[in-house]
């Protein structure tokens, strides 16, 4: 039975790293994002019933435009988490196809 290792299937331009390491990186950018610079994690004021018994006009105001400022944050966020994980996988499809070249050439070779 003949053994290949993954080094020799990969060309120098691509940086050898093993499968078991890219998925930890892959998964650790969705689990735990990092924020984009400007971006803050602060939570949002309390939204605790016992502390406004009766909301006035600027009360709610004051609040819609911190929910609309968060909102604005997450949709940042995850347009960057979106741009970081298609960046991700069009790395994935060059390895991919590298990967696939080169066992086409090894086929070849074995066949003559």
């Amino acid at each position: 039975m003949m053994s290949y290792s993954l080094q020799a299937a990969v060309p120098k331009s691509v940086p050898s790293q093993s499968f078991s390491s890219l998925l930890p990186k892959a998964l650790s950018a969705v689990l735990h994002p990092t924020l984009p610079p400007g971006l803050k994690s602060e939570p949002g004021p309390s939204r605790n019933p016992a502390k406004h018994t009766s909301p006035n006009l600027e009360q709610l105001q004051t609040e819609l435009r911190d929910l609309r400022d968060q909102f604005e944050q997450m949709k940042t966020q995850h347009k960057y988490e979106i741009k970081l994980l298609m960046n991700e996988l069009d790395e994935e499809k060059r390895i991919r196809l590298t990967l696939q070249m080169e066992i086409q050439r090894m086929k070849k070779r074995m066949s003559k």
